[in-house]
């Protein structure tokens, strides 16, 4: 278990996902807005502009998945914690799964 210090919902686009309601290149716009509306982007803007670039351009859903995979390996990077602490991880990113 961890601690993450930002939270990255992503529920509602997942859904639309799902449900067929959302392209691949217009979800990929959203988590690239929504990334951008992180209380922490600026402090992390060097590592999460790259993610976000990448997303907006997206064009398939591999390509999607590839960026993803970027985004949870930057989200699961472990932070400073206090002997004894649960261990503080950078983002917990909420999605359907």
């Amino acid at each position: 278990m961890s601690n993450w210090v930002y939270h990255l919902n992503l529920k509602d686009l997942w859904e639309k996902r799902d449900k067929n309601t959302i392209s691949v290149q217009e979800l990929g716009k959203q988590v690239a807005n929504r990334i951008r509306k992180l209380s922490c982007f600026k402090k992390y803007e060097r590592e999460l502009e790259d993610i976000t670039t990448k997303f907006e351009f997206s064009e398939s859903e591999e390509e999607f998945d590839n960026i993803l995979s970027d985004l949870y390996d930057w989200a699961d990077t472990p932070l400073f914690t206090i002997r004894g602490q649960m261990q503080r991880k950078m983002c917990w990113i909420a999605t359907l799964f």
